[in-house]
């Protein structure tokens, strides 16, 4: 797997006081379920908190969910619309004993680092893959493992159009590690989310989500290397 090569240390930064600085999302269908009107590190601060707890009730759980998709954005809003007459997903999750307990043990996975956890959580209808890594690495954040985000901004970064080309030539468990060994050397911890956020700021600056085209052309941070991005994304 070959990094950008890019100042990871910026972009972190960048990450923390830009996009940690603006609002979560909302809509008036997550409006029915949460209203949180800090901003994304304060929704961060509290998904880790309530992940963080050993002992955590299905209100918690709840919670938990609403706030990541505050955090996530607005790829994650069909998770609460109503779509051909059925119910929406999160209503769901809240009101099928089935589909709860596939969430629960989800989370059991998530806590011990397994990466199994991003399928059982990709089976829940609605979440989808971005998503269900999103579940995957707040749940599993207190693990000896902890996982990362895989969405269309990290696989675009890394050089791939969709999530789906990325997997084709790595495995996830491949991914995580990459990331890990690469958190080493630019950070010195153990810490590959750092490493995420980093190449998420950068592509957040630089291109759409979807891969598709230039977000922005400025002459900024590491802008060269955005370029020999660029080619690969654009050209296929």
């Amino acid at each position: 797997m070959v990094f950008p090569k890019i100042d990871y240390k910026f972009w972190l930064s960048y990450w923390n006081e830009s996009i940690g600085k603006g609002g979560v999302y909302t809509n008036k269908n997550i409006e029915k379920y949460i209203q949180f009107d800090k901003d994304i590190n304060y929704c961060t601060s509290e998904i880790i908190e309530l992940t963080s707890k050993d002992d955590i009730n299905k209100k918690n759980i709840l919670r938990v969910v609403d706030l990541i998709y505050s955090w996530g954005g607005p790829s994650g809003r069909m998770f609460y619309s109503k779509t051909k007459g059925k119910i929406s997903p999160r209503e769901e999750l809240e009101t099928n004993e089935i589909t709860y307990k596939t969430y629960l043990e989800g989370i059991e996975f998530a806590k011990q680092g397994k990466s199994v956890s991003i399928e059982i959580f990709n089976r829940i209808r609605g979440i989808g893959s971005s998503y269900a890594s999103k579940h995957s690495y707040f749940w599993s954040l207190n693990s000896c493992n902890p996982l990362i985000i895989v969405d269309s901004k990290i696989s675009g970064v890394l050089g791939y159009r969709t999530i789906d080309d990325l997997e084709k030539d790595f495995k996830y468990n491949e991914i995580v590690k990459s990331f890990l060994k690469k958190s080493q050397i630019e950070f010195n911890e153990k810490d590959p989310s750092k490493v995420e956020r980093s190449l998420f700021a950068f592509h957040n600056f630089y291109f759409l989500n979807d891969n598709s085209n230039w977000k922005n052309k400025d002459q900024f941070k590491d802008c060269k290397e955005a370029e020999n991005i660029a080619k690969k994304l654009f050209e296929k």
